[in-house]
């Protein structure tokens, strides 16, 4: 299944790896890119994979972070709306199409 990352999760990801780098963490930075990337394979290869939410959503943790990938299934696409930190604003996506 395609996979579609909304601007707004792009943002989140991006402000995470600069969390890292700006801790003179570049490693660390470059994996969590990596698990990003892993994740993305397998919701695109398993829609269902991550547990679902009241909102119709779904959420899959990111293997090795405390981040989750928050996404809606459509019927040919799967639309990425958030990258969540878990320990951080608990439901800020709400709202996010």
């Amino acid at each position: 299944m395609r996979v579609e990352i909304a601007a707004e999760a792009q943002t989140d990801a991006e402000e995470a790896i600069d969390w890292y780098i700006d801790h003179d963490a570049w490693t660390v930075a470059h994996a969590f890119h990596e698990e990003l990337v892993m994740a993305l394979a397998r919701i695109a290869a398993a829609p269902g994979l991550g547990t679902p939410t009241d909102e119709g959503l779904r959420v899959l943790p990111i293997h090795r972070f405390p981040y989750s990938l928050v996404y809606r299934e459509g019927s040919d696409v799967l639309r990425v709306i958030a990258v969540a930190a878990q320990r951080r604003r608990p439901g800020f996506w709400r709202g996010r199409r």
